[in-house]
């Protein structure tokens, strides 16, 4: 028995015939594939049983086939509704060779949505409800820029919790069934993580969020190693409940802060994308979160071409009204006409409304509607509901929501 690969776009030999290994019946054999694809393996019998010269192999008969293999990365998609992807409406986001999903009937298919949602199920992750998924436009891109196929593999679930995630919790149901796909598929390159919602309902969560999710990946880390995590910031939420703007603002800032404070941790922002119901990103808006995903591990992992988004390092108070925002790195920022919305400042006499924003070469100087106080904090599109207008850097991409970030006299 040979076995041989070629490259499925042209027939070009990869790999030439090569003796398996044989136990009885039982053949085996393992090979050294280059990074690329598609490739196809064909297994053959040597003709009459005997050795010949390789040229003579093709007429020999087929015993095995795979085919549509590749050679490249895996990215685990993990997290709730969003990664889960509920986007309904139509949008240009389709399948492409080389980008292929393990699914939740355990196995490797071509990627199209529906990616969490299977009729025959053998995880519990299995949503129905699943739609659009950021997680296609996140693979074509990381395709078309790495020059290798690339796999998915889908472990969200809507509606879940940080606990169902986190090894050290009485029953982490999803990261069981995440680890089960992981010993399948074997090591993965990184992991796109979208979850946060069920943690603004009661305020202890919100505020543990932080600490909860870095023992989370700490743990995960243990296990599979220390594999790169992009993260995405809450989006809106249009429903009318009470007192949720605060723990709303304390998920998003511990989401800003994760990929501050916890190494290989990176983070984008969904704020300014639209959505299809009151909670779960539109499937327009699905593709353009993947591509920010694609573009920010690019550029932290790879060292490719990307962008980060803006994020606040600190805030200084020039005088009584105005304030100047400073951001990590070297982003140019641009405003809109110089409104605020969405901008405030508390302190101990209550939050006020920002007025007006200037950008300049010399940063971002904001201004307040009235004097500003002791004990001063800023907060940036922390709200459930967001403003129409977000502060964005050059490349278009909004700077992260922050919450209760302390103004320095």
């Amino acid at each position: 028995m040979f076995v041989r690969v070629l490259r499925e776009e042209d027939n070009r030999t990869v790999v030439p015939f090569t003796e398996c290994a044989l136990n009885g019946r039982c053949w085996r054999i393992e090979l050294s594939v280059p990074q690329g694809g598609l490739y196809r393996a064909e297994a053959r019998l040597a003709p009459n049983k005997t050795k010949t010269q390789c040229s003579n192999y093709d007429w020999s008969p087929l015993i095995a086939c795979a085919n549509h293999f590749g050679v490249g990365d895996i990215f685990v998609m993990a997290g709730q509704s969003n990664m889960s992807g509920y986007g309904r409406d139509p949008a240009y986001d389709p399948p492409e060779p080389g980008v292929h999903l393990f699914d939740n009937a355990g196995r490797w298919v071509l990627a199209a949505h529906p990616l969490n949602s299977v009729p025959d199920p053998v995880y519990p992750n299995n949503d129905a409800a699943s739609g659009t998924s950021p997680a296609l436009a996140f693979a074509r891109m990381m395709k078309r820029e790495l020059g290798v196929p690339v796999g998915l593999v889908a472990a969200a679930l809507g509606g879940s919790s940080l606990e169902a995630w986190n090894p050290a919790e009485e029953d982490p149901f999803l990261y069981h069934s995440m680890a089960a796909k992981i010993s399948e598929v074997g090591s993965f390159a990184g992991m796109l993580w979208y979850q946060g919602c069920n943690e603004t309902v009661e305020a202890e969560e919100a505020e543990n969020y932080l600490e909860k999710f870095t023992q989370t990946v700490s743990l995960w880390r243990k296990e599979f190693g220390c594999f790169p995590i992009v993260t995405c910031q809450l989006n809106r939420h249009a429903w009318k409940e009470e007192n949720r703007d605060r723990l709303w603002g304390l998920v998003r800032e511990a989401q800003r802060q994760a990929a501050k404070k916890i190494p290989g941790v990176t983070v984008v922002p969904t704020i300014d994308m639209f959505t299809s119901d009151g909670i779960h990103n539109a499937s327009g808006a699905c593709v353009v979160i993947g591509e920010r995903m694609a573009s920010v591990l690019l550029k932290a992992v790879y060292g490719k071409p990307g962008s980060f988004a803006p994020s606040i390092r600190r805030i200084e108070q020039p005088d009584e009204r105005r304030i100047q925002l400073h951001f990590e790195g070297d982003h140019v920022l641009r405003s809109m006409d110089d409104l605020a919305s969405g901008l405030n400042i508390e302190d101990e006499k209550g939050i006020m409304d920002c007025v007006s924003i200037n950008v300049s070469d010399k940063g971002v100087i904001v201004t307040a509607e009235r004097d500003i106080g002791e004990n001063a904090v800023f907060h940036a599109y922390w709200k459930r509901e967001e403003p129409a207008f977000f502060l964005r850097d050059v490349y278009g991409m909004p700077m992260l929501a922050c919450f209760n970030v302390k103004i320095e006299k």
